[in-house]
């Protein structure tokens, strides 16, 4: 049986994160995935300012596009907004390009990094846990769940799945230069073209990246709905295509995120903002706090218990802050209306200051003297 301090378990953005400042911090730390890297891997690609200042500064080389400016618009009113900043908002990536850079990153800072390696079972202990794997049994005092939406890991540790899962589709598409011209100067963001949800236009090297999602449970034709927004779009020669649906958690599980020497990060643990869709952020600082937890407190319980407050501190307060903003835009689309209808500039900024990490949602609930206008 090998043995580690801790295993991480999903090489995505989350358990990258966590297998560096583990190894950094001196553990022996295995970073297990069950494919082989580079893969594909379904999301829009959109690096947000404050994700992209959390990881090395290496990844400027996966780095596509930047952009200072971002497009919000309300189509079903005929609103359109414009927030720019002098500093990129937004950085485009292919997944499977920056995941494969963040391991490689891990395993030089000494991560061992173990590709085709998937989890059969797993034994719990009060002070270890045991992994059943595809390259034998493996042993760790602490185990990193970063394995996404569809976390076998948690499932497999005992976790109900709580979480509120949303459906989502990207087009991966290549156009004409004249389409590509006219929608490759910004990444887009539109309101109004599904109920409960958004549709967005990512602008890659050479392609767009094209997607929809929709907030709301319950059976729907997503492809359907991005046809009918390509058509909106007015983007009819599409060289190539390829398409890929995924699953998006907007709400934390409501049991604790640690138990005993399993904890949970990212997607697994349901962190992905309520407001944007987007989950790299939250994936990233949680894998951090999970290697900060682990590295600094001297049991398994008490890091446990030291990941779970520095979560609730300084994630899930933030998340809890944005559902409550998110049911303007997705539950009730008359006050959204009527809202960005009076504010939809001051609204477009906010949201921009929260994503490049100038502000946080939290501020909105905290200080609601400075933002009730908005909401008339």
């Amino acid at each position: 049986m090998s043995d580690y301090d801790a295993i991480v378990v999903g090489a995505g953005p989350a358990g990258c994160s966590a297998a560096m400042d583990l190894a950094h911090g001196g553990a022996s730390v295995a970073l297990i995935d069950k494919a082989t890297l580079p893969r594909y891997k379904t999301c829009g690609g959109g690096l947000l300012a404050r994700a992209f200042r959390r990881l090395p500064s290496c990844v400027e080389t996966v780095v596509e596009r930047k952009f200072h400016s971002i497009h919000l618009n309300l189509i079903d009113r005929d609103l359109h907004f414009q927030a720019t900043r002098p500093a990129p908002i937004v950085y485009m990536t292919m997944r499977a390009d920056l995941d494969h850079l963040l391991a490689q990153q891990a395993r030089a800072a000494g991560a061992h990094l173990i590709q085709q390696c998937a989890v059969n079972g797993i034994r719990i202990n009060p002070d270890h846990a045991e992994l059943d794997t595809t390259h034998g049994a493996m042993r760790a005092r602490a185990i990193i769940a970063a394995d996404g939406a569809n976390s076998h890991l948690a499932r497999a540790a005992g976790w109900s799945d709580t979480r509120h899962l949303i459906p989502a589709l990207e087009y991966e598409i290549g156009v004409s230069d004249k389409d590509f011209a006219r929608h490759g100067s910004a990444a887009r963001f539109d309101f109004g073209v599904i109920r409960h949800g958004y549709a967005w236009v990512f602008p890659k090297r050479n392609h767009l990246s094209v997607g929809i999602l929709t907030t709301k449970q319950g059976r729907i034709n997503l492809h359907h709905e991005l046809q009918q927004y390509l058509h909106l779009l007015g983007i009819k020669e599409i060289t190539h295509i390829e398409k890929h649906g995924h699953t998006i958690p907007l709400s934390p599980r409501n049991q604790p995120l640690a138990n005993g020497p399993i904890f949970l990060t990212g997607d697994a643990a349901g962190l992905a903002d309520p407001i944007t869709a987007e989950g790299i952020s939250h994936a990233i600082r949680s894998g951090q706090l999970a290697a900060q937890a682990i590295l600094t407190q001297p049991s398994i319980s008490e890091s446990a218990d030291c990941y779970q407050t520095l979560v609730a501190s300084e994630i899930l307060r933030e998340l809890k802050a944005a559902r409550v903003l998110s049911s303007i835009l997705y539950r009730w689309p008359k006050l959204r209306n009527v809202s960005f209808g009076l504010s939809g500039q001051k609204l477009c900024e906010f949201v921009t200051d929260v994503v490049t990490g100038e502000k946080s949602y939290g501020d909105a609930i905290r200080r609601p003297a400075s933002y009730v206008k908005a909401f008339g």
